[in-house]
């Protein structure tokens, strides 16, 4: 590895950014995925996927302008790829409430939860199924998970192929 690399300090911000996606995915997760029948439906479910659209517009403009290191994008995408994002969309399906509302079969916050990881990563096992307009979002996440997934394997694609040809350029 090169100095930068090695150094703390070049990395903080990014350490510090991604533990913020967590603890803000995760809260979110939690506070719309447990509200009580009374309080969850279209209204609060169309609110949580507007302010879910706007933080994906926000986040892939941040990784497109801000973010110049390719080691640090691969970190943001990564803790993205494996916790963020399916917690988002967990707590979107969540706060449309339970009771076959937006996921068939999901009754509580660890089935949105599951189902939300199933469908970003395209396995769709088919024991639990969206409904309405949850349909429109579990798409919207299944591409996600399929450009996420790119740009990650891009990245570290990136990383590899620049190390290599200072390897070769050194010889």
């Amino acid at each position: 590895m090169t100095e930068p690399e090695m150094n703390l300090e070049w990395w903080r911000s990014t350490l510090v950014g991604s533990a913020g996606l967590v603890v803000v995915s995760s809260a979110a997760f939690y506070a719309l995925s447990h509200l009580h029948e009374d309080t969850a439906g279209n209204t609060i479910g169309t609110w949580a996927t507007i302010g879910l659209t706007v933080w994906m517009i926000s986040q892939i403009w941040i990784y497109a302008t801000r973010i110049k290191s390719p080691h640090h994008q691969l970190l943001l995408m990564g803790v993205s790829f494996i916790q963020v994002v399916p917690f988002l969309f967990a707590a979107v399906f969540g706060s449309f409430g339970y009771y076959d509302l937006c996921v068939v079969g999901a009754e509580n916050a660890a089935d949105v939860l599951y189902f939300s990881y199933v469908t970003f990563t395209t396995v769709g096992f088919g024991d639990l199924h969206p409904t309405g307009i949850c349909r429109g979002i579990a798409v919207a996440e299944a591409v996600t998970g399929y450009i996420l997934l790119g740009l990650f394997v891009s990245a570290a694609v990136g990383i590899y192929s620049h190390r290599a040809e200072r390897r070769f350029n050194r010889n």
